[in-house]
């Protein structure tokens, strides 16, 4: 029985030793989530099309975006705030999604649904099938 015991805190332990990452399931039973599962500051490093191959991650240069709860997201740069929002969603078709919404250019051109490939606490992967754009930070 101690046997027992022990081993099951040795893997309570390690299993909260272990870094966060949510992958898009590929069911999911409701529709909406409101989960955190962005948190953090990330930098913008890629923002291409790669149906004609244009890539637009220039623009984004020295952004720091900051994800908070409540749907709040900010971008930072040159001391300059940009206040925006996030929801994280569930698509009919049960694919974990993130839509971005900011008023000014050029963060603007990221609003919209965004398909998520990968969240963790290193990276979040993001794709739009529709129009082959690819979105990606990196933890800052």
């Amino acid at each position: 029985m101690k046997k027992i015991i022990l081993f099951l805190a040795i893997a309570v332990i390690f299993t909260a030793s272990c870094s966060r990452q949510v992958q898009a399931p590929s069911r999911y039973f409701g529709y909406y989530t409101d989960s955190n599962a962005v948190q953090g500051d990330f930098v913008l490093t890629k923002f291409t099309n790669l149906n004609s191959n244009a890539d637009s991650t220039d623009a984004f240069n020295g952004y720091v975006f900051s994800f908070g709860d409540n749907g709040k997201i900010t971008a930072v740069k040159n001391n300059q705030t940009t206040q925006g929002s996030y929801k994280e969603s569930y698509s009919s078709d049960d694919n974990l999604e993130l839509a971005f919404y900011f008023s000014n250019k050029p963060l603007s051109y990221i609003n919209g649904n965004w398909w998520v490939k990968l969240i963790s606490d290193a990276s979040i992967e993001l794709g739009d099938a529709a129009t082959g754009d690819v979105l990606e930070f990196t933890a800052h």
